[in-house]
């Protein structure tokens, strides 16, 4: 499997602060990416990169897009709660504009029951495969792959 190295700016998002109710703007590190089941692909997408989670974390719409065979799991942690999933397993391709790496295959993702979370690159595999610098002063991240030393 041939990795790229990557270096992406932070999104930026319109958001709503909930103590002054006022409009903000905040920055998080998205990944473009594509997903691809066993009979089916996405196109380029955005997946938040977050060394928060565990793993990867597919909305219900895209699950039931690529016809991923679901198989019901124990509930996932959230933020100090208990959310009903699924789990499956999908290829994922990252980059864009003609700059990819190979499809990492098979990774196993969880599907949380409901379709009110975003697409969520989590440590297993990425942190696993990548070293990864968020240049938070500069609103950027490096994604740069492991090699062993």
């Amino acid at each position: 499997m041939e990795l790229a190295e990557f270096r992406f700016k932070y999104k930026r998002i319109c958001a709503i602060d909930e103590d002054t109710k006022k409009k903000v703007e905040v920055f998080y590190p998205y990944v473009p990416c594509s997903l691809a089941s066993s009979t089916k692909s996405t196109s380029t997408m955005e997946a938040l990169l977050d060394s928060g989670s565990d793993g990867v974390v597919v909305p219900m719409g895209i699950a039931k897009y690529l016809n991923l065979e679901l198989k019901r799991a124990s509930p996932m942690q959230v933020v100090g709660s208990e959310v009903p999933r699924y789990t499956s397993t999908l290829s994922i391709t990252l980059g864009r504009a003609g700059r990819y790496c190979d499809p990492i295959k098979d990774i196993e993702v969880s599907v949380p029951e409901d379709d009110d979370t975003p697409l969520i690159l989590g440590r297993d595999p990425f942190f696993k495969l990548y070293i990864i610098t968020f240049i938070e002063a500069e609103q950027r991240f490096e994604m740069v792959p492991y090699k062993k030393q």
